[in-house]
């Protein structure tokens, strides 16, 4: 993934460096904007993190496109990924309970962004998907602008957890 966004940006007038490989991620959702990490804060939502007990959750990355008004090239799932948002829903909750902060992102639909700030930038073409199974999750903090995460926690997926519920259907009566 890493390796096909440095070539792509190579190929682009705009030329704008990939993100670093070690910095790739799928956000999930943020807690607020801080100048600097809020340590109490993190020390809470590391103690739910620590209580959330999910499946591993398989990600398939077959499209790409332009996010972040148009400013960030990335990758995602075309058809969505619903174990990745049934997981960021429990994350919020879990968050919820304890009352601490925490939005969703702007744009919901699960993503890894390669290249930030592009500007004009053709698609990334697809050739093959870009799968795996997400073993684990981060608690991060950004520092914004400097390409850099500062990890507070790691926690494990549990392949013996229970499933996430199903998502709510309306009922269907035949006419």
């Amino acid at each position: 993934m890493h390796s096909d966004a440095v070539l792509h940006a190579a190929n682009q007038n705009s030329r704008k460096d990939a993100y670093p490989a070690h910095l790739l991620h799928m956000t999930l959702l943020c807690m607020e904007g801080f100048d600097e990490p809020p340590r109490k804060l993190i020390e809470k939502t590391c103690m739910v993190a620590a209580s959330i007990h999910a499946r591993p959750l398989p990600i398939t990355l077959d499209s790409s496109g332009l996010f972040g008004g148009k400013k960030h090239l990335a990758l995602y799932p075309a058809q969505g990924n619903l174990p990745v948002t049934q997981f960021s829903k429990v994350l919020r909750r879990a968050l919820n309970r304890h009352n601490l902060p925490n939005f969703q992102v702007a744009d919901a639909t699960p993503h890894v962004t390669l290249i930030y700030g592009c500007g004009r930038i053709e698609t990334l073409p697809i050739t093959r998907n870009y799968a795996w199974i997400a073993g684990e999750f981060m608690l991060v903090y950004s520092h914004y602008g400097e390409t850099r995460h500062e990890e507070f926690g790691r926690w494990s997926f549990d392949p013996d957890a229970p499933p996430f519920p199903s998502p709510p259907e309306q009922l269907r009566l035949k006419v």
